[in-house]
């Protein structure tokens, strides 16, 4: 089956997470350089209050198994040198309340509101004292 796939600026990902990143951070997403992967998947690097991360849309592939398809899936992660395995600490493995850990585990994408929820989770997380000690050596 062919899939068609819209160019990454257009799609559903891409636009979700541009709107989040405007309403939370105050950031255009167009004005960051991104890494074009497969499909309608990307990364970029961001940096705010003197931390860091990669977001991530990954697993766009449309019709596959193991993959979310449109919108993929959203996600944010810390580089982590003491990780020997991954070498990455991604954002639920930092919130301790366990509710909005499994909240911000698995995002979709194409849920707009989800997207901007684990941008929000994560702006608070950055503004906290928790952050300076738990990411203080990554």
């Amino acid at each position: 089956m062919n899939e068609h796939y819209l160019p990454i600026k257009e799609s559903v990902g891409y636009k979700n997470v541009k709107s989040a990143l405007m309403n939370i951070f105050s950031v255009n997403l167009d004005t960051i350089t991104i890494d074009e992967k497969l499909f309608e998947s990307f990364s970029f690097l961001f940096h705010y209050n003197g931390f860091k991360m990669t977001m991530v849309i990954s697993d766009t592939e449309k019709n596959v198994q193991f993959q979310a398809g449109e919108g993929g899936f959203f996600d944010v992660w810390f580089t982590n040198p003491n990780d020997t395995f991954f070498g990455i600490t991604f954002l639920y493995e930092l919130i301790l309340d366990e509710e909005v850990r499994e909240r911000v585990r698995r995002i979709f994408g194409k849920d707009e509101k989800s997207v901007e929820y684990a941008m929000q989770v994560l702006k608070d997380f950055l503004d906290s004292d928790e952050a300076k000690v738990l990411l203080k050596n990554e």
